[in-house]
C-alpha cells in the first residue's frame, strides 16, 4: 500500500515538473535591442531634396531648401501600457544637405509602442553648458553641428536656409535660426510602433510644418532672418518654434 501511495506521488510531481517546463519554454523572451532611426524630409507628401526641389505653401511662396541641421536629445519611448522608457542622455544631430539622417537608441526592449517623445533643441541645463565639454564624437560638440551661438553661449536648436520664389522670379533668400530656452520644442510623436531586432523606425520631418499651423507665415511678409530675438523679428521665431511641434510623424512606410 505504502510503495502505491509513493509511485502515485512520484508521478505526481514529474506531471507537475512538466508542466512547468513546458510553460518556461513557452514564454516568449523579450529581448533588448539597438533602434535604428532614419529621418526623411519632406514638404507635405513631397520629397525634398536640398538645392533642386522647389515647393509652394499656401502663402503662394515657391520654396527651394538649402540647408537644414537640427538637433533631438531627451528621446523617451511610452509602451502599449503607458510605461515611459527614458533614453539617459540620447541625443542626435541631423543635417538633411549632407545626408546625416540616421541614428540610433541602444538597449530598448522589443516590443510595442504608442508614442515617441524628444526635443529638438536641448534642456536649459544643457544650452548654458561650456560646450567644450562636450567629447568630440558628441552630437552636442559645436564642432560637430555648428550649431552653436559663441556670442550668446547657447545652441542654435534648429537651423534652415533657403531662397523663395514667385511665379519663378527670385524674391531673395531666407535663414531661420531658432534657439533659446523659451523656444525648446518637446516633440510628440503619438502612433503605433514596433520595436524589434532588424527593424528600422522611420520618421518624416514635414518642412511644411513651417509655415502653416498654427501659425500662416509668408517669408515676403516677415524679416527674412532670425536669430531668435523677438525685437527684431517681430515674435517669428516664436511662431516657427510653435508651427515645429507639428513637423514630426512615423513614416507609413516604416521598416
Amino acid at each position: 500500500m505504502n510503495k502505491t501511495i509513493y509511485i502515485v506521488v512520484f508521478c505526481t510531481i514529474l506531471l507537475l515538473l512538466g508542466c512547468k517546463n513546458d510553460t518556461t519554454n513557452n514564454s516568449p523572451v523579450k529581448e533588448n535591442v539597438t533602434l535604428k532611426v532614419t529621418i526623411n524630409h519632406k514638404f507635405g507628401q513631397e520629397n525634398v531634396v536640398p538645392e533642386v526641389s522647389v515647393h509652394t505653401n499656401s502663402s503662394g511662396n515657391e520654396i527651394k531648401f538649402t540647408k537644414l541641421h537640427y538637433i533631438m536629445t531627451n528621446f523617451v519611448l511610452v509602451d502599449s501600457e503607458g510605461n515611459e522608457l527614458k533614453i539617459d542622455s540620447s541625443a542626435a544631430y541631423i543635417n538633411m544637405t549632407e545626408g546625416r539622417v540616421d541614428f540610433e537608441l541602444g538597449n530598448i526592449p522589443e516590443g510595442n509602442y504608442s508614442e515617441l517623445k524628444f526635443y529638438l533643441g536641448v534642456d536649459s541645463v544643457t544650452n548654458h553648458q561650456n560646450p567644450n565639454s562636450f567629447s568630440a564624437n558628441s552630437p552636442l560638440n559645436p564642432i560637430t553641428n555648428n550649431l552653436y551661438w559663441d556670442w550668446m553661449d547657447g545652441f542654435i536648436f534648429c537651423s534652415i536656409e533657403g531662397y523663395h520664389f514667385k511665379e519663378s522670379e527670385p524674391k531673395g533668400a531666407f535663414a531661420y535660426h531658432i534657439g533659446l530656452d523659451e523656444n525648446l520644442m518637446i516633440i510628440s510623436i503619438k502612433d503605433d510602433f514596433e520595436v524589434r531586432k532588424d527593424k528600422s523606425l522611420e520618421l518624416v520631418f514635414d518642412l511644411s510644418a513651417y509655415f502653416e499651423y498654427p501659425y500662416v507665415i509668408n517669408i515676403s511678409e516677415n524679416a527674412p532672418i532670425t536669430h531668435s530675438d523677438k525685437a527684431a523679428d517681430f515674435g517669428l521665431s516664436s511662431k516657427l518654434s510653435k508651427n515645429l511641434l507639428n513637423a514630426f510623424r512615423i513614416d507609413g512606410d516604416e521598416e
